[in-house]
This record gives C-alpha cells, sequence and structure tokens, in this order.
C-alpha cells in the first residue's frame, strides 16, 4: 500500500505541476514577446486555459489526499472509535461509488461525436484532448478514494498526510530531505516559525 501511495503521489504532483508550471512559462513567454519584441502568440491563452484546466482537475486529486475538500463531520463527534471508522468507511465507499458513476460518465463524454469531431480554434486540437482533464482527474481521484477506502476498512489513518505539513509530505515524495530544506528555508530567511513570534 505505501508503494502505491508513493507512486500515485509521484503522478499526481508531477502531472499538477507540470501543468501549471508550462500554464505560467507560456504566459511570461506570451507577455514578453508581445510587449518587449511586438510579437503575438495567437494560441497562448488557449493553451493557458487548458493547462489550468488540466491543473484543477488533477490539483483536486492533491486536496484529496491531503483531505482539504469540504467536509461536515456533524455524526463523528457523538460517535466512538468504532462507529467512526464505520462512518468513515461508508463516506469513503459513498466517494468511490460518486467517482465510479460520474467518471464512467466522464470517459464516455470523450467518445461522444461533438468531442471527436470539433476542434478547437487556435491549436486546432480534437476537443476530446480539453475534455480529457475530467476523465483523468477522476480516474486519479478514485484510486486515491480506493486508498483510503481499504486504510479506513484495516483501521488505518486515511489521511496520514493530513497530520504532517505540506512541506514535509511534499518534501518526501519527491525524495528530498525534509530537514535539509528547512534548513535552506531558515537560511533564506523564509521559517514560518519565526515569522509567527
Amino acid at each position: 500500500m505505501q508503494r502505491f501511495d508513493r507512486v500515485l503521489t509521484l503522478i499526481e504532483n508531477v502531472l499538477a505541476a507540470s501543468t501549471l508550471g508550462l500554464a505560467a512559462v507560456i504566459a511570461v513567454v506570451a507577455v514578453v514577446l508581445r510587449y518587449v519584441f511586438g510579437i503575438f502568440l495567437f494560441w497562448s491563452e488557449e493553451a493557458i486555459i487548458y493547462l489550468i484546466i488540466y491543473s484543477t482537475f488533477l490539483g483536486a486529486v492533491i486536496t484529496l489526499r491531503h483531505n482539504e475538500h469540504v467536509n461536515v463531520d456533524i455524526f463523528g463527534a457523538f460517535l466512538k472509535a468504532r462507529g467512526r471508522r464505520a462512518l468513515a468507511v461508508l463516506a469513503a465507499s459513498l466517494t468511490v461509488l460518486y467517482l465510479v458513476c460520474i467518471g464512467y460518465f466522464a470517459w464516455l463524454l470523450l467518445f461522444e461525436p461533438f468531442s471527436t469531431s470539433t476542434i478547437t480554434p487556435s491549436l486546432k486540437l480534437p476537443l476530446w484532448v480539453v475534455e480529457a482533464a475530467v476523465p483523468i482527474g477522476l480516474t486519479l481521484m478514485l484510486l486515491r478514494a480506493l486508498e483510503m477506502l481499504v486504510r479506513n476498512a484495516r483501521g488505518e489513518d486515511a489521511f496520514a498526510e493530513a497530520k504532517r505539513s505540506i512541506l514535509e509530505v511534499e518534501a518526501e515524495a519527491t525524495g528530498l530531505d525534509v530537514r535539509e530544506v528547512e534548513r535552506t528555508r531558515r537560511e533564506l530567511g523564509d521559517d514560518p516559525e519565526e515569522n509567527d513570534r
């Protein structure tokens, strides 16, 4: 399970960061070319919009991993540990069911005649390439929800990463030593603990 989590985390991070990073690079290059050299990249705005759509659906998976989606837990406060575990399994099961249903229709959308025959105005991409952000994001989210369901059923903490700082989790996922990252932040004067004092 830990290896599955590591691989899925790496895929999520690389895809989300690369789509958002590429959108930022295109935006900067387009602005510099337009205002410095007078060159207009007619396709840049469309590319940025599509990349941000992808990063949004991929970022939703990362948000689920960190347990940062909107969550109203009224009943859990009135239950003992065993009841909270049963409620967590039920919630994870409903999440999986929802993602299976919506994901199924999202994949079907890609094969609709409108999606396969329509092309985007500037990039001349088939529309299904843009629409693929939805089923890809939902499929990754389904894998993450299944992992949460298995962890809840085993009695493990489904959101182990939520208890640690995002810096720790992301440093571990990228193979960095969190102590090295913290030391570098202190050297650069970006230590949040000192800023709070």
